[in-house]
């Protein structure tokens, strides 16, 4: 059993979802999905990831969808959302955190900024009581 915190991300790019694991995968449990139907079944079935990271504009079901899916699932209202996104219009982003998401960032991914916002959304911060 592992205590690595779980993130789940949705995109329709095979590259963004392999630069996301070579990202994520060394502190994280990573799950990528290239389908929005098959991302909602995997949370479905499996429970409660800490942090889904969504794309907007996806052919099968788009990223409004889905988080508007997630937050009607009980167990998924609480879990942090951060739409990623190459989608640079303001309107998507007010439709987004009016919905319920709770970050937002561009697509090309900046790592830092990115790395930034994944731990500010779990809560981590990279200096503790020891370093004081």
């Amino acid at each position: 059993m592992t205590n690595k915190r779980s993130i789940v991300a949705v995109d329709d790019s095979m590259i963004i979802l392999r630069m996301l694991e070579k990202l994520l995968s060394k502190e994280y449990v990573f799950h990528a999905f290239s389908k929005g139907m098959r991302a909602l079944k995997y949370l479905k079935d499996e429970g409660r990831p800490d942090l889904i990271i969504l794309d907007i504009e996806m052919p099968e079901i788009d990223g409004f969808k889905m988080l508007e899916m997630i937050r009607q699932k009980d167990e998924l209202k609480e879990v942090p959302v951060l739409f990623l996104t190459s989608n640079r219009d303001k309107d998507h982003v007010v439709k987004a955190i009016e919905g319920g998401a709770n970050d937002y960032t561009l697509k090309p991914i900046d790592e830092e900024v990115f790395m930034d916002k994944v731990r500010k959304l779990l809560k981590e911060d990279k200096i503790s009581w020891g370093d004081v």
